[in-house]
């Protein structure tokens, strides 16, 4: 192999794999790679710069395209960035790890023609950047949209925050499916009937009282003119019933259920068939043997949809069983439906799934990548994880190791970008998932010396959870690597509490990373601070002064005050920045 002035030999193992290391290269290029081998084949790659590389990862918000962020049309036409590169990583799951990248990837120069197709975040950072650090930028895009934090970390990560049942489970997975598939239809069954000890549970009724024909065409729930259903985001039962005769009984191999909308969990005559996951995807389950029987059969499906369309969506002809000579056996009609009991909450997932289980994204996405050397590490993902926000701060610390283990990097910087405003703004104080979830990251990062947090909460929509100003979450990015990464004198990420402390009548809350000074913006004192009790209901909103560094909050002797709180809510309004524009991010920290 030779690059510029330097050659070097080496073998490739049985599967063809090779690996050499280079000496340290001058930054820029281009520079030409040639490979030959023994028999005088030579393969040539021209335009291969020396630079910063830096992984890009996490869920719709990162995957949102440039064409799809704020003044797109301008944005596309103005990128003209030879020194930075782009890489997209396709969509990609697998519950074993993978060594090879999804097919359809390769490196693309950051122009008109590139750009648009890329991550906005990704890319607006990288344009910030590169002209502070004068080295070209390799950008890796990686992400799925609605993924969770565990869908990313290693099955040994996973497995030391608790996670051992179901790691075990999505190995046997890999091995025997029928088995894992199996095994879990029956932890899914005890799930409801823990949860619903009153219903006997639907793959099992005797009495089918209660149900109503499924409307034709098949479609979206939401569209069937039931008021119930309307808004309807959680699950809705199906099934259908069909006779077979022996020699079809015998001979059906391929369940098809059509396209499905988001999560579906399906029992052939009471037993558990699979779990698999999909917007709007077909589904396709192989039968395992002795499951269809000569005479009356059932299908039952329970489907989950947490947000937009849901349900069965057919079309009727793509509904049906598949016997082992090719014929078809259609089961496009006569299904019937029945709604949850109140109270539903999310269903269990399988840990194979993409988005929702554990472990398969980053196998397919993130370990074919390693050991790249990587400049550090952009983490944009919570929106998933809002629902259960109290693993998060040990998942995101767990993430951030395991993949440092990948890249054999104990160095690796991450650059977390904090959940930004979204939702319902409220006139009294709350509790929020979306809270509890940016101060697990807020906190995460904290205690590592070697990641940031990125606050973006002036950046967000209250009513679009994919914000189109991407703009500036990556001039914040940016930023915020020229001080974390580039050591450059340039403040961080805004306004950081440090300490809370009673003085008299007040919380004086001090701050660190100021740029300048602490600045409010539309009114003459900062809001959004809340002063709280011990119990999760106590909090209340309270006026406050800026003085230098820190914040007074009024809190008269005779209040039980143990923590503060600020900018607190799914989308709450928030005013206190610093000098460089940079807004003090949401806290909960305790009152000493």
């Amino acid at each position: 192999m030779t690059i510029g002035d330097t050659s070097v030999r080496t073998s490739a193992d049985a599967e063809g794999a090779w690996r050499v290391p280079l000496s340290p290269m001058k930054a820029g290029g281009p520079y030409t790679l040639s490979v030959s081998n023994d028999a005088g084949v030579t393969q040539q790659l021209d335009d291969i710069h020396f630079g910063d590389v830096f992984l890009c990862s996490g869920q719709s918000n990162m995957e949102m395209q440039v064409k799809a962020s704020m003044n797109a049309e301008t944005e596309i036409r103005r990128a003209d960035y030879p020194q930075i590169r782009l890489y997209t990583v396709a969509r990609a799951s697998s519950p074993a790890l993978v060594h090879e990248l999804p097919q359809g990837g390769s490196w693309k120069v950051a122009n008109p023609d590139n750009a648009g197709d890329f991550s906005a975040t990704c890319y607006y950072f990288a344009r910030d950047l590169q002209p502070h650090v004068g080295v070209p930028i390799g950008l890796i895009s990686a992400s799925w949209g609605g993924s969770a934090i565990e869908s990313w970390i290693g099955a040994n990560g996973l497995a030391a925050v608790g996670k051992n049942a179901e790691v075990a489970m999505l190995r046997t997975y890999a091995t025997d499916e029928k088995l894992a598939q199996a095994s879990f239809g029956k932890s899914w069954e005890t799930w409801w009937k823990g949860s619903f000890p009153q219903d006997a549970g639907p793959w099992a009724e005797k009495e089918r009282a209660g149900w109503a024909a499924v409307p034709l065409p098949m479609r979206d729930w939401k569209k069937w003119g039931d008021s119930d259903l309307a808004q309807h985001n959680g699950m809705l039962w199906y099934r259908k019933s069909f006779t077979l005769t022996p020699d079809q009984a015998k001979s059906g191999t391929i369940l098809h259920l059509g396209q499905i909308d988001e999560i579906d969990m399906t029992w052939v005559n009471g037993k558990p068939l699979a779990q698999s996951f999909g917007w709007g995807t077909n589904r396709d389950y192989t039968l395992p043997a002795g499951m269809l029987k000569a005479g009356p059969n059932e299908i039952v499906t329970n489907i989950y949809s947490g947000w937009d369309m849901g349900g069965m969506f057919g079309p009727a002809e793509a509904i049906n069983l598949q016997l082992k000579d090719g014929s078809k056996i259609g089961l496009g009609d006569g299904w019937h439906f029945r709604k949850a009991p109140k109270g539903a909450g999310d269903p269990p997932r399988a840990p194979w799934l993409a988005i929702g289980g554990l472990t398969t994204i980053g196998n397919a996405m993130i370990d074919p990548l390693a050991p790249y050397g990587l400049r550090g590490v952009l983490w944009y993902q919570g929106e998933s994880n809002a629902g259960n926000p109290k693993p998060y701060r040990a998942l995101l610390t767990t993430l951030m190791a395991d993949w440092r283990a990948k890249f054999q990097n104990v160095q690796l910087p991450f650059l977390v970008v904090q959940l930004p405003n979204f939702g319902q703004a409220v006139s009294s104080p709350t509790n929020s998932g979306w809270s509890d979830l940016r101060e697990a990251q807020r906190l995460a990062v904290r205690d590592d010396k070697l990641s940031g947090l990125a606050v973006i909460i002036d950046a967000g929509e209250n009513d679009d959870i994919h914000p189109p100003n991407k703009q500036i979450v990556g001039q914040r990015l940016a930023r915020l690597a020229r001080h974390q990464i580039y050591k450059q004198a340039v403040t961080a990420n805004g306004p950081n509490p440090v300490s809370a402390v009673r003085r008299g009548g007040e919380i004086v809350v001090r701050f660190e990373g100021i740029d300048g000074q602490l600045v409010t913006r539309s009114a003459l004192a900062p809001i959004a601070f809340e002063i709280c009790g011990a119990g999760s209901d106590t909090c209340r909103f309270a006026s406050a002064t800026v003085q230098g560094d820190s914040v007074a909050i009024d809190a008269p002797d005779n209040g039980n005050v143990d923590r503060i709180r600020y900018c607190w809510g799914d989308a709450p309004l928030c005013n206190l920045y610093d000098g460089a524009g940079l807004p003090a991010g949401p806290f909960e920290i305790a009152v000493r």
